[in-house]
C-alpha cells in the first residue's frame, strides 16, 4: 500500500512538473510539449530575472563594451570565468588556464596627429579617423578624388588616382588591396563608412598584410563636409548603400596628416569544460558558444553592446548554470567558450578551429547564440510582430537528423523559428568558423534591428524573455545531443 502511495505520488509530481514546465513558456512563447523530466531542474534555473541581472553585469558595470583589446574585455572574460567556475566548470586551457591566449596586432590611431585641412580648416578631425590596415605616419598635401562605388566598380585607368587623395564609399566592404584602389593608385586612401566601423583603436590578425599605401576609415558627415568645401555635393556619401557609380575629382589641394600605432598583444578566448557523465564517451563532446566582444570605447563613445553580444553570453551562462542544476548531467561533455574579436572577423573562434584544445574531430555539434536580446524591427517590420520569433541560421548545412533536433526541443520552448537570414548571416558568426570543418551547428540570431552597432544598444528595450528562452531552447538541445551522440551527415550538395 506504501508503494502504491509512493507511485501515485511520483506520478503526481510528474504531472505537475510536465504542467509547470509548459507554463514556463508560455505567454508569448506557447510550448506544446513539457519539458522531458530529466531535464526540469535545471531547466527551471534559467528565469527572465536572471537574465536581467547577468546583463546588466556585462553591459553597466566596469566593462565598458568589451572591445578586444581594451580593458574592459579583460575585465569581462575574468569574470565570465569566474561565473563558469561556480557552475561546477573547468578551466581547458593550457597549464589550467581558463583562458586561450589569441595573438594579435593592435592598431590605434593618435587623434592629436590626425587631420585633413583644406587651408586653415580642419574637415575631418582626429575623432572623426578610425583605424584600417595602415600603421605609420603620413604628411603631404594632395588634390583629391571623391568616388562612391557599387559592387559593380567603374572602369578606370592604370593610376588614375596617382598623386591624390581617394576618398571612397563603397556598397560593399572595401579594403586598401581592392582592385579598383589598387588599379587607381592613390597616395592616400580614406575609407567612408558609418560610425561603429570607425574605431579609433582595434585589432587585426597578426599574420595580416599591412597596407602598402595610407589608408584609414572615417565617418559619413566628416567626408561629406570635405565633399563641399571640394566642390561636390554636401550629401554626395550616404548612410545607404550606394546604387550608382560616382566620380567627383577637385583640383583643392587637402592637406593630410595620418599618425596610427601598431603594438602586439595577447587577447583571450575564455575556455571552459564539464566532462560528461559517461567515460567511455567524454572524449566526445558539445560546443556551445558566443562572443564576449563588441566594439567598446572608440573615439570617446562607449558603445555597450547589450544585446551584440551581451545577450547571448548572458544566455551561455544561464545555460552553463542549467547543466551544473540539474541531477541528470550531460552524457558527453560540454566544451564552452567565450569568444573574441567577432567583430573583427570571427578571429577568436577562427582561432580556436585552427588551434583546438580538444580535437574538432571529437566536437559532435556546435551551438553558438548571437544578439537574442532586441525583437527584430525595420522600417518595414516593428518590434512588436517579433516578439516570439528567432532566426535559427546553419542548422540545416550539414545534418538534417540535428536540424529536426532542435525543433523537437523547440516544442518544449515555443519560439517562432524564421529561416528568411540565412544568405545573410551564415557567415558572420562564429558558428561559421566550426561549420567550415563540417560540425553540425546552429546559431540562434534575433535578427537586426536599429541599435545594431550603436551607442544606443543599452539596457532599454531588452526583452529578457527572448534570452531566458533561448538558453532554455540550447540547454535542451545540448542535453539532447549530449546524450544521442554522433548526428548523420547529409550528402554535399
Amino acid at each position: 500500500m506504501l508503494s502504491a502511495q509512493l507511485n501515485f505520488v511520483v506520478i503526481l509530481f510528474g504531472i505537475m512538473a510536465s504542467a509547470a514546465a509548459l507554463v514556463a513558456a508560455e505567454g508569448n512563447f506557447v510550448a506544446t510539449t513539457p519539458v522531458p523530466a530529466e531535464y526540469l531542474v535545471g531547466f527551471e534555473t534559467i528565469r527572465e530575472s536572471d537574465s536581467q541581472e547577468l546583463l546588466r553585469i556585462l553591459v553597466e558595470g566596469e566593462m565598458q563594451g568589451r572591445g578586444t583589446g581594451q580593458e574592459g574585455y579583460l575585465r569581462a572574460a575574468r569574470w565570465f570565468a569566474t561565473q563558469l567556475e561556480s557552475y561546477g566548470f573547468q578551466p581547458a586551457g593550457a597549464d589550467g588556464s581558463w583562458f586561450q591566449n589569441v595573438p594579435f596586432i593592435k592598431l590605434a590611431t593618435q587623434p592629436a596627429d590626425c587631420g585633413f585641412k583644406v587651408g586653415v580648416e580642419e574637415f575631418i578631425g582626429g575623432t572623426a579617423i578610425g583605424i584600417s590596415d595602415f600603421a605609420g605616419a603620413f604628411e603631404a598635401s594632395l588634390p583629391v578624388t571623391f568616388a562612391v562605388v557599387t559592387t559593380n566598380r567603374p572602369e578606370i585607368a592604370e593610376g588614375t588616382f596617382a598623386g591624390r587623395l581617394l576618398v571612397i564609399q563603397s556598397a560593399d566592404r572595401i579594403r586598401w588591396d581592392d582592385a579598383f584602389i589598387v588599379r587607381g593608385k592613390p597616395a592616400c586612401v580614406l575609407i567612408v563608412a558609418d560610425d561603429g566601423r570607425v574605431r579609433n583603436e582595434a585589432v587585426n590578425e597578426s599574420e595580416k598584410t599591412p597596407s602598402s599605401i595610407p589608408v584609414a576609415m572615417v565617418t559619413t558627415a566628416a567626408a561629406n563636409a570635405l565633399a563641399a568645401r571640394c566642390g561636390a555635393r554636401a550629401d554626395l556619401f550616404s548612410a545607404n548603400a550606394p546604387t550608382e557609380n560616382v566620380l567627383v575629382s577637385s583640383s583643392q589641394m587637402v592637406q593630410c596628416r595620418l599618425k596610427i600605432e601598431r603594438e602586439s598583444v595577447d587577447v583571450p578566448n575564455v575556455v571552459s569544460w564539464y566532462p560528461g557523465a559517461d567515460e567511455t564517451v567524454r572524449h566526445e563532446h558539445v560546443c556551445v558558444g558566443a562572443h564576449l566582444d563588441h566594439l567598446g570605447l572608440q573615439r570617446g563613445e562607449l558603445f555597450p553592446g547589450a544585446d551584440d553580444n551581451g545577450s547571448g553570453s548572458t544566455a551561455v551562462l544561464q545555460l552553463a548554470r542549467a547543466i551544473h542544476a540539474n541531477p541528470v548531467k550531460p552524457r558527453r561533455s560540454v566544451l564552452l567558450m567565450a569568444f573574441c574579436a567577432e567583430e573583427r572577423g570571427l578571429l577568436g573562434s577562427k582561432y580556436y578551429v585552427a588551434h583546438p584544445l580538444k580535437p574538432v574531430s571529437d566536437m559532435i555539434c556546435m551551438l553558438n547564440i548571437d544578439m537574442i536580446g532586441r525583437n527584430e524591427e525595420s522600417t518595414s517590420e516593428p518590434a512588436s510582430e517579433n516578439e516570439n520569433t528567432i532566426h535559427l541560421v546553419g542548422s540545416q548545412d550539414h545534418s538534417a537528423a540535428f536540424h529536426e533536433m532542435v525543433r523537437k526541443a523547440n516544442e518544449s520552448v515555443g519560439f517562432v523559428f524564421e529561416y528568411d537570414e540565412e544568405n545573410r548571416v551564415d557567415g558572420r558568426s562564429d558558428h561559421a568558423s566550426f561549420s567550415e570543418k563540417g560540425v553540425p551547428v546552429t546559431f540562434l540570431f534575433g535578427g537586426f534591428n536599429p541599435h545594431y552597432h550603436k551607442t544606443t544598444d543599452t539596457m532599454d528595450g531588452i526583452n529578457f524573455a527572448k534570452i531566458a528562452n533561448a538558453a532554455r531552447l540550447d540547454y535542451l538541445v545540448l542535453m539532447m545531443a549530449a546524450e544521442q551522440g554522433r548526428f548523420a551527415l547529409d550528402e554535399k550538395k
